[in-house]
C-alpha cells in the first residue's frame, strides 16, 4: 500500500512539473527632453521612446511535455510623456504585440498581432532600432511621399506566424500571412511577408519580402530589403538595402550604413542613410549620431543628434513622438538632438 502511495504521489508530482507555467510582468520607461527644427521654426519638449520604445506588457508559457510550450505575449505601447496608453489619447492597450500560440520542435505558430517581417528587418539593421530623433531607416518610407497602403509597415493584424526553430545551424526564418478580415472578397489590408537569413559568430545577414493589398492594385505596397552586419569586437558595422514600390510604380529605394561601438560603460551609435525617389529630384538623407552610457543593466542615460537634408521639393522633417516642428522647408533641412533616460524592468 505504502508502495502504490508513493508511486501515485511521484505521478501526480511529475504531473504538476510538466505543466508548470510562469507569467511575467515587464516594460520599458523611456523619455527625453528634446529639440527639433523644421522650416524655420523649432520646438522643445519632452519625447517618449528615444531608445527603446516605452511599453508596459505581460508574457507567460505552459509546459505541456514532449518539448511542446503554450505561449503568449499581451504588451501595450505607453505615451509616459503625456500619461496616456496611446497617441490618440486612449488608455492602454496591447497593439503593440498581441498573440498565442504553440511552440516546439516544429518552431513556433503565433495567432494575433505581431510585428512584420519587412519591418523587423529593418529595426535589428538600425543601430538605433528604429526609435529617436536619428533612426536611420523609417519603417514606412512610401508614406512620405502619400504613396501606396502603408498599414502594415510595422505590424500586421489578424495574422498567422511561423518562425522556424532555433537549432538549425545559425540559419533562420519566418513567415506572416495577415488577413484584411474584409467582406465580399475585397483583399485590402491583406499582407504576406517572409525573413530567411543566417547569423552565427560574428556574421548576421537577412532578406525579407512584404506585401500588403490596397484598395485597388495601384495602391497595393511591395516592401524588400536585405540587411547584414559584422562585429569586430571594437566596432560594429551595418549595412541595409531597402526599397519600397506601389502598383502603380510610385518607387523609393534607400540603404543605411551604420555602427555601433562599445565605449567604456556605454556604447556608440552612427548612421548616415539616403533615400531616392523614382523619376524625381525630391530625395533626402539623414545623419544621425549617439550615445547610450549604461548606469546599470537596466538604467541607461543617453544623448542623440540628427539631421535630415532634403533635396529638391522634399520636406521630410526630423521627429520623434510628441516633438515635431512640421514640416522642413522644401529642399531646405532639419536638426533634432534628445538628452534622455531608459529604465526597462
Amino acid at each position: 500500500m505504502k508502495k502504490s502511495l508513493l508511486a501515485l504521489a511521484a505521478i501526480s508530482f511529475a504531473g504538476a512539473a510538466a505543466a508548470q507555467s510562469s507569467v511575467t510582468l515587464f516594460g520599458i520607461v523611456d523619455a527625453a527632453y528634446g529639440h527639433v527644427s523644421a522650416g524655420g521654426k523649432s520646438v522643445n519638449g519632452i519625447s517618449n521612446s528615444g531608445i527603446n520604445s516605452s511599453r508596459l506588457g505581460f508574457r507567460g508559457n505552459e509546459d505541456l511535455g514532449g518539448g511542446m510550450r503554450a505561449n503568449f505575449w499581451l504588451e501595450g505601447q505607453l505615451q509616459n510623456d503625456v500619461g496616456n496608453g496611446n497617441a490618440t489619447g486612449g488608455g492602454l492597450d496591447f497593439r503593440r504585440q498581441a498573440w498565442v500560440g504553440l511552440s516546439g520542435g516544429f518552431g513556433e505558430v503565433q495567432f494575433g498581432r505581431q510585428y512584420t517581417p519587412t519591418f523587423w528587418n529593418l529595426t535589428i539593421y538600425d543601430p538605433f532600432g528604429t526609435n529617436g530623433v536619428a533612426q536611420s531607416l523609417t519603417p514606412s518610407m512610401m508614406s512620405n511621399i502619400g504613396a501606396g497602403n502603408n498599414t502594415n509597415a510595422v505590424r500586421a493584424s489578424n495574422m498567422i506566424h511561423y518562425i522556424l526553430p532555433a537549432a538549425m545551424g545559425g540559419f533562420r526564418g519566418q513567415a506572416m500571412y495577415s488577413f484584411g478580415e474584409n467582406t465580399g472578397g475585397i483583399k485590402t489590408n491583406n499582407y504576406l511577408g517572409f525573413r530567411v537569413g543566417y547569423g552565427a559568430g560574428p556574421l548576421s545577414v537577412d532578406y525579407a519580402y512584404g506585401k500588403t493589398e490596397g484598395a485597388t492594385d495601384a495602391t497595393d505596397t511591395k516592401y524588400n530589403n536585405v540587411g547584414a552586419s559584422f562585429d569586430l569586437g571594437m566596432v560594429k558595422p551595418m549595412i541595409v538595402w531597402a526599397q519600397e514600390k506601389t502598383g502603380s510604380g510610385a518607387r523609393i529605394n534607400a540603404w543605411e550604413l551604420g555602427l555601433t561601438a562599445p565605449m567604456g560603460q556605454g556604447e556608440l551609435r552612427a548612421a548616415y542613410s539616403r533615400y531616392d525617389v523614382k523619376n524625381s529630384s525630391n530625395d533626402w538623407n539623414k545623419l544621425g549620431l549617439g550615445y547610450v552610457y549604461n548606469l546599470s543593466k537596466r538604467t541607461a542615460m543617453y544623448a542623440q543628434y540628427a539631421r535630415v537634408s532634403n533635396k529638391g521639393a522634399q520636406i521630410v522633417a526630423v521627429s520623434n513622438n510628441g516633438l515635431s516642428a512640421g514640416a522642413a522647408a522644401p529642399g531646405g533641412s532639419s536638426t533634432g538632438y534628445e538628452f534622455g533616460v531608459r529604465h526597462a524592468f
